[in-house]
């Protein structure tokens, strides 16, 4: 599934901080907007959001998934860099690091008189953990209520009235199909994260160095808004909001209930849509909903919701055996890669085997290079001529550029994985030398 134009599925400034910051990451732009969001919602302890007559508290419990060195931490490591900037004190006194049970998440919570942020990496095992201990899912769900949370100790018992934790974790797709129990999900443990998946969607040189007055200025932009957002204390729709709330309310909960799979999930995709809809607009320093804040949000929690359905469908999917790769198809991809030429060092070392034995493949051409009088010779790996070198040139998606505000602002390009996808000939964009073997030398026949 490929994933909407990040700038749809948020408004105004906080879409130009991540923006500005997107050019400069080979990840999702959606982790780092979970990221921002969810730190956002933590730092704003006393402000709520209406509710039909009543109201609710802002905190976001999002969950990144995707594969293992996929970005979720990268994601959440820039995100976490704009929050310090913004607000340095609560990212070093109210940050929970990890989830011990139900009794001692509590405590925790309690020492930072009610206020945290819950960041952990390894949030299977708090899935997992849920199934054990009952009291840790009712905990979580309590906290993402704003509900009072208290253990049962005789000895010592804490209470904490009108929690605000926001909850950051990480996770993998099998992770999370594995973690999945029928109990939990009918109990809301599910729909109450905001699920949004991490992927790799363009590759960036390490020359590619983001500027420093990058992660200052979103900071300095949620700091503002923090600001701002501990004075609102409410924040409610627009007069000309409620016609677009009422519709977005009808679809999501009419899409969630014709999707078996969704049920389980999307049961609190309003109340979602609602606390990002606050977020955006606090965002902008405004204490009124829009109907494009609405919009926004609703594009990214349907974007959640969707993904959240792709992920547990491959829960029962047949597993195909990956057949691995032969040697000859290792060696022809090396040098591909390399532009359809290639040296013993460019392919030994990645394809498990000896020079003898690649020279004695089949289809690969074999030729010594020497430079210069006393150089040392090398041995060279070529295609045959009729064989095709899938060297292309970058397209301007996948070219790197420098990044600019005013580009920034103007990019309406879907951010794609096949977009910025690397070229495979890594010498693409000028002429390769083919050399022809020595036993195909015209001058060799004349003499």
């Amino acid at each position: 599934m490929s994933a909407p134009d990040f700038r749809t599925m948020c408004t105004g400034r906080l879409r130009a901080a991540v923006a500005s910051l997107t050019p400069h990451m080979e990840w999702s732009p959606v982790g780092l907007l979970g990221g921002l969001l969810c730190a956002f919602s933590a730092m704003l302890p006393d402000t709520r959001v209406q509710r039909g007559s009543g109201s609710m508290p802002l905190m976001l419990h999002v969950l990144l998934c995707g594969g293992t060195g996929e970005g979720k931490g990268q994601s959440w490591g820039l995100a976490s860099a704009v929050a310090r900037d913004a607000n340095a004190t609560f990212m070093a006194h109210h940050v929970i690091n990890g989830v011990v049970g139900g009794a001692g998440l509590i405590q925790a919570v309690a020492d930072r008189d009610g206020h945290a942020l819950i960041v952990d990496t390894e949030y299977a095992r708090v899935l997992r953990a849920g199934r054990r201990q009952a009291n840790l899912s009712q905990t979580l769900r309590d906290l993402w209520d704003g509900a009072t949370v208290a253990t049962s100790r005789a000895k010592e018992p804490v209470q904490v009235d009108e929690p605000r934790v926001s909850v950051m974790g990480h996770i993998t797709p099998e992770e999370f199909r594995a973690s999945m129990s029928t109990t939990e999900r009918d109990g809301g443990s599910y729909n109450r994260l905001l699920i949004l998946p991490v992927t790799q969607v363009r590759w960036l040189s390490e020359r590619d160095q983001m500027p420093a007055y990058l992660i200052p200025e979103a900071g300095e932009a949620m700091a503002r808004a923090v600001r701002f957002g501990t004075r609102a204390g409410l924040v409610t729709l627009a007069d000309d909001a409620y016609d677009t709330a009422d519709i977005i309310r009808r679809d999501l909960l009419t899409k969630a209930r014709e999707s078996e799979g969704l049920k389980a999930f999307a049961a609190r995709c309003n109340e979602q849509v609602r606390r990002i809809a606050a977020l955006y607009a606090l965002f902008d320093l405004r204490s009124q909903i829009t109907t494009a804040d609405l919009e926004a949000a609703a594009v990214l929690v349907t974007y959640a919701m969707e993904s959240v359905e792709d992920i547990t469908s491959g829960a029962d999917a047949p597993k195909g055996k990956r057949q691995p790769l032969s040697l000859a198809e290792k060696v022809r991809a090396r040098i591909e890669m390399h532009g359809g030429r290639a040296t013993s060092s460019q392919i030994l070392p990645f394809v498990g085997a000896t020079a003898a034995e690649v020279k004695a493949l089949p289809g690969i051409v074999v030729t010594v290079e020497r430079s210069g009088k006393t150089g040392r010779p090398a041995t060279v790996f070529t295609l045959p001529s009729d064989s095709p070198v899938h060297a292309e040139q970058p397209n301007e998606a996948s070219r790197p550029q420098p990044a600019t505000p005013e580009r920034d602002m103007k990019r309406a390009t879907v951010v794609r994985l096949d977009a910025y996808r690397p070229p495979k000939a890594a010498t693409a964009g000028r002429l390769v030398e083919h050399r022809e073997p020595l036993d195909h030398n015209p001058f060799r026949t004349l003499l």
